[in-house]
């Protein structure tokens, strides 16, 4: 049931892949099942060096979630090389538990996309995520 709900709600999100960029693996799981559940796909990552790392494999992703603190590199750095080196165009949101006005500013004059601010409901990822559905073609 939960499937059909945000399938039908958001229908333009059907089949789109989301790069998630979490070291924490609960993180993971909810939000790989969440996106499984509306028929999208999911690659997770553990931080921002294999984000980095899997876009310059070649993976097209239609958006990134991010979150911010992670260790080897933070949302913040890998948001900042995403969006300088390989693909300015591709929407990235962060998600994290608390995203200060400084670290907004700086991450919006990167281009971020948008914020999601833990903790967050299905409907907030998915209206984040179909805001910039038709924006980005990978």
């Amino acid at each position: 049931m939960l499937n059909n709900i945000y399938r039908d709600t958001f229908p333009e999100l059907f089949e789109k892949v989301v790069l998630n960029v979490d070291d924490n693996e609960m993180n993971q799981l909810v939000i790989s099942k969440i996106m499984e559940n509306a028929g999208m796909k999911t690659i997770t990552v553990l931080n921002g060096a294999e984000a980095i790392q899997k876009l310059n494999e070649g993976l097209k992703p239609d958006f990134i979630l991010m979150d911010l603190e992670m260790p080897v590199m933070n949302g913040l750095q890998a948001a900042e090389c995403i969006k300088r080196e390989i693909d300015s165009q591709i929407p990235i949101i962060i998600n994290s538990g608390a995203v200060s006005d400084v670290q907004k500013w700086k991450l919006k004059r990167l281009g971020i996309t948008d914020f999601l601010e833990k903790p967050y409901s299905m409907k907030d990822i998915f209206s984040k995520l179909s805001k910039f559905s038709g924006v980005y073609q990978p």
